[in-house]
């Protein structure tokens, strides 16, 4: 039923739509997505692979669900299917703007859209609403990294050259790798040194691994507090499944909280 409304939407593509399908996902490529050319060919990436949309409607704490139906770069609309449940819809009529999320290619992205209204074809009932002017679609490639200070996650591990304990809290955290936020450097940890036994735990978790040191720092002026940063090494499956899942769930509430 969904391709059936999508086709009453379909529209044949422009030259500028024959854009090189990885450009946008090269490293230059900032948080936000803002040139016209590159929103269009990301909504039109998203219509074709029909995933469900979460919408936001600010004041309200639930969580409606929708699908882009088709985009029209001409008229700078985009189109959506109705809300489920159903209750959104009203919700979405009154205010005409909502925060619209949606995973595509493993990447949470969201937008804002606007001066939303009712259309209608063949007795099918959508909304259009006008193109974002950006889109949030944060650096994979980048190994974006999450502030997780507040979490109060523990560190510990052994530094392979000392033979000394090293343990601190996680103040960011990647599927990558760590930054870490030590009470001193005892270890005397240098940059490409490497910290074996290491342990981190979330969820009821316990997630062992090694750490490749990329940058030891002093933290603020006049504290002995140290920061150092590194790359995962000798994860488990299992371990690399748990993180990624854990980093997904951080990533869903960090995009709830961003604003526009």
């Amino acid at each position: 039923m969904l391709e059936k409304i999508k086709s009453l939407f379909v529209k044949p593509k422009t030259v500028e739509e024959e854009i090189d399908t990885d450009e946008l996902s090269t490293q230059e490529n900032p948080n936000f997505i803002t040139e016209p050319l590159k929103i269009v060919k990301l909504l039109n990436e998203i219509e074709s692979s029909s995933p469900l949309c979460g919408i936001q409607i600010e004041g309200y704490s639930r969580e409606f669900s929708s699908s882009i139906l088709g985009v029209k770069d001409d008229k700078h609309l985009i189109m959506l299917d109705e809300l489920v449940p159903r209750e959104g819809n009203v919700l979405l009529q009154n205010h005409k703007a909502a925060k619209v999320l949606v995973l595509h290619k493993g990447i949470h992205l969201a937008f804002n859209v606007t001066e939303i209204e009712i259309g209608f074809s063949r007795g099918i009932t959508y909304y259009k609403c006008n193109l974002p002017d950006r889109i949030y679609y944060p650096q994979r490639r980048r190994a974006h990294r999450i502030d997780v200070g507040s979490l109060h996650i523990p560190f510990s591990g052994i530094a392979e050259k000392t033979r000394s304990s090293v343990s601190g809290y996680l103040f960011d955290l990647s599927r990558s790798g760590a930054g870490i936020q030590l009470p001193t450097n005892r270890a005397r940890l240098q940059r490409g040194d490497t910290i074996h036994g290491c342990q981190i735990s979330f969820e009821d978790y316990v997630m062992d691994f090694d750490l490749s040191v990329r940058f030891v720092k002093p933290g603020q002026p006049g504290s002995s507090k140290m920061l150092i940063g590194g790359l995962f090494e000798n994860m488990s499956t299992r371990s690399e499944t748990k993180l990624s899942y854990f980093i997904t769930s951080l990533e869903r509430v960090e995009i709830r909280k961003l604003k526009y």
